[in-house]
């Protein structure tokens, strides 16, 4: 084969892999969307969405806003703890962000309303808190409290030393000296403003366990009525997307107003490290203090209560059926999406490596447009694209499996755009130059350079799609529901029992799966080929 034909292939087949995300993305995103200008209904859609749905949109804009502030106010001192300080709770620290970004926020939630359904505090004042609008803030500050913490500490690692000597020599007031440091962290301020913000208003578990408990009008939930309830609207919930879409690009445009205005290159060459010196008394005190409130809040305290819910004996007639394989369901739908999604990503970013400057921005492009799309919205345009014509998968696993891909492949995209980078192409080229043939330049060369990135990615992916809960709720094959969907319904009936045991065991068997599967990539990519030497 011939350099002429080989570069025709590869580009081919990287037409193929824009082709095949533009199917799994903008078809069915705009079909939906479009749907109310395109269809009879759309006027009377308009109007049921004027006349009740603004309630919802200026509820989601402010629970967003004060739970973004909460999670900023945060997570910024504690990056300032993490980068400027030497405290032996940094780990501590960073291990309970990751456990809260990964714990369900339908299962966070679950755990606080079996706290406050004990008969000693569910009459109290802090119950009610709980059951209020400040129940949401708390609980969506608890979930974007990660996403602030990491914005915050990549300025804080950059801002150098030379920085504060500077603020030192000229600047008296300590007030005055702090501000300009602060100034310094406005672009990723703003960043984790927009990211905090565009999550929480996209949030779904929250709304549809304690906001639909309480009663409280949320525009994700909104959606979701206007799907599930008969009659259908279809025109409704296309124009409340629209208000999450608009919502989503309102934030993203005042992020990159305030890096264009405040933005700024903090290392060059003469940026010096700083020494980081242990907290005194009272940083220590308000460390420690700050580290067991929110390891309580957000960890010990839910998962606590489900466990105790769980080992609770009451009546049998009190208890729902559990749908115990709805847990089996789950793990065939996310070791399936899960390797299909790095099977789709890993070689649209081996393509892009070789591919020009245009390859890259359309799948960046993409990527971004279906990471801006709300699982709801992303569910029901599939409902909407693929429930008749050439692409009748509704009421299919296939389908439920494509719209699980759909949302991973963009966050694979970015999780394994470095290592792949890192990965220098002439090692693939000279194996290629030495008559090394393809599959082996794949298994021996770059299988192993990249299995660490690939069993990370495949983890995260698992994990999320394990317990995905707007796209199960929307999609889900009748009689096969995923175990998120059996979770929210034992939720929304009060069953607290079996809601904590379904929860309990499906944690335990996705932990199972996912360290299983991860150990087998790891030895399947670490062991020799058949004939060469161990």
């Amino acid at each position: 084969m011939t350099p002429s034909s080989q570069n025709r292939i590869k580009g081919v087949f990287g037409l193929a892999l824009i082709g095949l995300m533009a199917v799994l993305t903008l078809y069915p995103t705009l079909r939906f969307l479009l749907l109310p200008f395109l269809s009879r209904s759309g006027h009377l859609g308009l109007a049921q969405v004027s006349a009740v749905s603004v309630r919802a949109l200026v509820n989601s804009v402010r629970l967003s806003v004060l739970a973004s502030t909460l999670a900023i106010a945060c997570g910024v001192p504690a990056a300032w703890l993490m980068e400027r300080r030497r405290w032996r709770g940094s780990g501590a620290l960073m291990v309970s962000l990751w456990l809260l970004f990964v714990l369900p926020s339908y299962l966070m939630t679950a755990g606080w309303q079996i706290v406050f359904s004990r008969t000693a505090l569910a009459h109290g004042a802090l119950a009610s808190a709980f059951y209020s609008q400040f129940g949401i803030i708390f609980l969506l500050a608890l979930k974007g409290l990660p996403f602030a913490t990491l914005a915050a500490r990549t300025s804080w690692r950059a801002i150098g030393a030379e920085l504060d000597d500077a603020a030192r020599l000229l600047i008296r007031s300590p007030i005055l000296r702090r501000a300009v440091l602060l100034q310094l962290l406005l672009p990723s301020v703003g960043a984790a403003f927009a990211v905090v913000f565009v999550e929480s208003i996209q949030e779904f578990g929250i709304p549809a366990t304690l906001g639909a408990q309480i009663h409280l009008p949320i525009v994700t939930y909104a959606i979701y009525e206007r799907l599930a309830t008969t009659p259908v609207n279809f025109a409704g919930a296309a124009l409340l997307s629209w208000q999450l879409v608009g919502l989503a690009l309102l934030a993203v445009t005042v992020q990159l107003y305030i890096a264009a205005r405040f933005g700024g290159a903090l290392i060059h060459g003469r940026r010096r490290a700083v020494l980081c010196p242990p907290p005194d008394s009272v940083e220590a005190f308000c460390a420690w203090s700050g580290l067991g409130l929110l390891v309580a809040v957000g960890l010990a305290i839910p998962l606590t209560a489900l466990v105790s819910a769980a080992v609770a004996r009451q009546p049998t007639a009190e208890h729902l059926p559990i749908a115990w394989d709805s847990i089996l369901y789950s793990t065939l739908y996310a070791v399936l999406a899960a390797s299909l999604a790095v099977a789709i990503a890993t070689p649209i970013l081996l393509r892009q490596r070789t591919a020009g400057t245009r390859y890259g921005q359309m799948i960046g492009a993409l990527s971004l447009t279906n990471m801006a799309l709300p699982g709801i919205v992303l569910g029901a345009a599939y409902l909407i694209a693929f429930n008749s014509g050439w692409l009748a998968l509704y009421g299919t696993p296939l389908l439920l499996v494509f719209a699980y891909v759909a949302v991973q492949v963009p966050m694979l995209l970015r999780f394994l755009q470095a290592p792949i980078e890192h990965i220098h192409r002439n090692l693939s080229e000279a194996a290629r130059l030495h008559a090394v043939p393809l599959s082996i330049r794949l298994l021996d060369v770059e299988a192993p350079l990249l299995a660490p990135a690939l069993t990370w990615g495949w983890t995260m992916a698992f994990i999320q799609v394990f317990f995905e809960l707007p796209i199960s709720e929307l999609l889900y094959p009748a009689g096969r529901a995923p175990v998120a969907v059996a979770l929210l319904w034992l939720n929304q009936s009060l069953d607290y029992t079996s809601e904590a045991r379904l929860a309990l065991s499906a944690m335990l068997a996705a932990l199972l799966v996912a360290g299983a599967a991860s150990g087998l990539l790891k030895f399947l990519v670490r062991t020799p080929l058949v004939g060469e030497p161990a």
